[in-house]
């Protein structure tokens, strides 16, 4: 079992069968379930839930063993492998039985969900393709962007290919529509790209996103009350020409100043 420091207030326990585990608490704390892997959320699950599960409990590099010196350090290992078959359900677990290390388990895990090398070098080559020809289009939102740009790094780096913060932050910001073009243009001229965060980059676009909004709808104000100016002025000199009857001729007598 890990020790738990009783004076931290930003870490919670994550209950399992062997033992407490140190997990992340939002608010406050308490017994929180294991990140239970299914046949829709390997991504979701390895990437962000698992790995920062066993980096917080100080395992991932029984994982993550290429990185490392490469021995295995039978502790951490037996406290990622606890971690991770606590994480899968009893028909996977009865696939993976067999398998003697955390970093097989692992592997094995991914093969499942994502099939073997040639596999998995095929598929990256593809989303690398659909990487590269990522565009935002002009209808598109930031939000609605970021969500889809976010989700296909995360599919690339979830099949161990690396990307680096600084390419993808670059790749963002060159594939805005034109309206952000300007904005993107500046942040890669006078902000410090090597070291910028691609939440910082969204957070740049949103600004300008809300800006360029707030100046359409004073214009589309302005144009609605100009209307409605013309409209009034309209009307109204149309009830003084009616009023005027110097130019009306009667259609009896043809003199004019009267209608019969």
């Amino acid at each position: 079992m890990v020790p738990r420091d009783d004076s931290s207030s930003s870490k919670a326990i994550v209950s399992g069968g062997f033992g407490d585990l140190i997990a992340p608490a939002t608010a406050t704390t308490g017994r929180l379930p294991f990140p239970m892997l299914t046949r829709a959320n390997y991504v979701a699950w390895a990437i962000s839930r698992m790995k920062f599960l066993l980096r917080t409990n100080g395992a991932w590099g029984a994982i993550n063993r290429e990185k490392t010196s490469g021995a295995i350090n039978e502790s951490k290992d037996q406290l990622a492998l606890t971690i991770i078959l606590q994480s899968i359900d009893g028909e996977t677990l009865l696939r993976v039985v067999e398998k003697e290390t955390a970093s097989d388990v692992w592997v094995a895990l991914r093969y499942m969900h994502v099939g073997g090398e040639r596999v998995r070098v095929a598929r990256i080559q593809s989303l690398h393709s659909d990487f590269d020809n990522l565009k935002m289009s002009d209808v598109e939102s930031v939000d609605d962007f970021a969500a889809k740009f976010t989700a296909l790094v995360g599919r690339i780096r979830e099949l161990g290919e690396a990307m680096d913060e600084k390419y993808v932050v670059k790749k963002k910001l060159r594939a805005v529509s034109t309206k952000f073009i300007s904005v993107a243009s500046s942040l890669m001229l006078f902000s410090n790209i090597n070291k910028m965060a691609m939440e910082e980059a969204i957070v740049s676009l949103k600004a300008h996103e809300e800006l360029v909004k707030g100046r359409e709808i004073q214009k589309e104000e302005q144009l609605l009350m100009a209307r409605a100016r013309d409209s009034v002025g309209g009307r109204g000199r149309g009830r003084d020409e009616w009023k005027d009857k110097s130019k009306v001729m009667c259609y009896n007598c043809q003199e004019l100043g009267h209608f019969a």
